[in-house]
């Protein structure tokens, strides 16, 4: 059976949020689990009985997809949640965002301040279990410099980009790190909406 391009990526978007949903009515089944920062945000919305399931979906679809499928879910979860992509409205402080970790143990982690509505300092690094973030480990730096730049060249770029633009949607990516775009704005909307609560 011969389908076409745009039917099979809607086909396999389909299938990965279907995945995601069924993980994550598996993942918050299990009573012993800490809170995470997901679970933190749900008070972004709470009467969204499915918003910590699309911001899941939207980790999901981040580490599975091409980046025009992750673009636009991502677009369309802050359009559809009006989540904060900027620092208006936050309180002066110190906020922290993470994900999940991702299918290599890394989450990925920001610390932001704010001050006066503005962004004022931004500190991301991709994490392990271990603690161990990718800009420090030298090794795994040598291996990505092929792509053109590293965890130690890119993030501080985004970092840079947002206190610029004082917009996450912003941050263009960094050639070499497109997907670390996204883990990047993902973990500061997390940070946002703590902030906001």
């Amino acid at each position: 059976m011969k389908t076409s391009n745009s039917h099979r990526i809607n086909l396999r978007s389909l299938t990965a949020f279907c995945i995601c949903l069924i993980l994550t009515g598996l993942v918050s089944s299990c009573s012993c689990q800490q809170e995470d920062d997901l679970d933190k945000v749900k008070a972004f919305k709470p009467e969204e009985e499915y918003f910590k399931s699309a911001l899941v979906s939207l980790h999901f679809v981040t580490e599975t997809s091409p980046v025009d499928e992750v673009d636009t879910l991502f677009r369309q979860l802050i359009e559809a949640f009006d989540l904060p992509v900027s620092a208006k409205g936050v309180k002066d402080g110190t906020y922290t965002g993470e994900s999940p970790y991702d299918a290599f143990d890394y989450k990925h982690v920001v610390k932001i301040r704010v001050e006066n509505g503005k962004f004022v300092e931004v500190d991301y690094n991709e994490v392990k279990y271990d603690g161990h973030g990718k800009q420090e480990d030298e090794e795994y730096c040598e291996e990505m410099s092929i792509t053109g730049t590293t965890p130690a060249i890119a993030y501080p770029d985004m970092e840079e980009m947002l206190l610029t633009t004082q917009d996450i949607t912003k941050v263009d990516g960094v050639s070499g790190a497109t997907y670390s775009r996204y883990r990047f704005r993902y973990a500061v909307t997390i940070a946002l909406m703590k902030a906001l609560i």
